[in-house]
This record gives structure tokens, C-alpha cells and sequence, in this order.
């Protein structure tokens, strides 16, 4: 009796196991939806470091990183698309000051681990990003997100992804806009 139980398990794990070691059918189409966090514009933009030139900057607001994707995936390990990227810095002067970073990015994704619920990925970016405030001020500067791993999980059209990384952007030694910003970004996708 031990023995057929035991037969019927082992029997039971090899179909499951063989079964989920098949890829998932592969869809081409992305789009995602998703949010950054704003580390570097709160280490770098704070009422400790306000003063500048004698004028006091004060109750500061930060949005974060909104941004949308689209990847087109070749084959299971390759993926290219374009991101766009927002953020918004915002604080008091004598006036209210609005400051906004829009960043355009060619991206490339790798992914290395892709089964029916999980996939492991990195990837790179580099575009440029425009920086305008309501003052009517802009610059354009280079920019680049690096993905060191990410995570998307779900079946079927939806799910979500997790990404560790970077996004830094700067014109020169003096014109730094982003250095290690979007270090962790959540996101929504629908695949088809």
C-alpha cells in the first residue's frame, strides 16, 4: 500500500514538474504602468539644503516617477520597447516653484528565468531627458535607467513587476538632475 502511495506521488511530481518546465506560451506585446520612488530628489531637495544665494525654499512635495512602457518581446530572453518617464519637484520661494523631469528611453530587457507565473529580468535604458519648470526654464541632459533584477509575477494577460535599479541623468559635474533615483519602481502590465 506504502508502495503505491508512494509510486502515485512520485508519478504525481514528475507530470507537475514536467508540465511547468514547458515555457508559457510567449506574447510579443507590453505595456506597463508604473510609479518609481524619489530617493535622490529627497536627499537632494529638502529645507536642510534650502538656502541658496539667501533665498529660503520651503514645504517641498515630491510626486515620484510615473511611467509607461511598451516592450515588444523577439524571443524569450529578448525584449525591446520605449519608456516614458515624469516626475515633478515642487517647493515655495517667494513663489510657488513647479520643476518637471521628462525622460524619453529606448529600453532593452533580458530575461533569464521564464515560467508560467515568474519571470527574472534585467535591462537598460538611455534617452534623453527634458528639465522645465513653470519659470519657463529648460535643459535637456542625458539620462539612463538601469534594471539590476526584476521580478514580474502573474498568469494570463495581468501582472505586476518589481524592479530594482537606478535612473541617473546629468549634464556635467555641476547639473546633476537624478543620481541613483528610481532605485525601487512597482508597476502594472498587460501582455498579449
Amino acid at each position: 500500500m506504502i508502495r503505491k502511495l508512494l509510486s502515485c506521488l512520485l508519478l504525481g511530481t514528475v507530470l507537475l514538474c514536467q508540465a511547468e518546465a514547458k515555457d508559457p506560451p510567449l506574447k510579443h506585446h507590453q505595456w506597463r504602468l508604473g510609479w518609481g520612488d524619489p530617493l535622490f530628489e529627497t536627499l537632494a531637495f529638502h529645507e536642510g539644503a534650502a538656502t541658496q544665494a539667501g533665498v529660503h525654499r520651503q514645504d517641498f512635495r515630491y510626486t515620484g516617477h510615473f511611467f509607461v512602457e511598451y516592450q515588444y518581446r523577439f524571443n524569450p530572453v529578448v525584449s525591446l520597447g520605449i519608456q516614458t518617464d515624469i516626475e515633478g519637484i515642487f517647493w515655495k520661494e517667494t513663489s510657488s516653484s513647479r520643476n518637471y523631469d521628462l525622460s524619453i528611453l529606448p529600453t532593452l530587457r533580458l530575461t533569464c528565468l521564464n515560467t508560467r507565473y515568474v519571470q527574472l529580468y534585467g535591462g537598460f535604458a538611455a534617452g534623453l531627458m527634458l528639465a522645465f519648470d513653470n519659470a519657463h526654464n529648460k535643459e535637456l541632459a542625458p539620462v539612463v535607467n538601469f534594471t539590476l533584477l526584476g521580478v514580474q509575477v502573474g498568469k494570463g494577460p495581468w501582472s505586476g513587476s518589481l524592479e530594482l535599479g537606478g535612473m541617473t541623468a546629468l549634464r556635467n559635474a555641476s547639473n546633476v538632475y537624478m543620481l541613483g533615483s528610481r532605485l525601487v519602481s512597482v508597476s502594472v502590465n498587460y501582455s498579449w
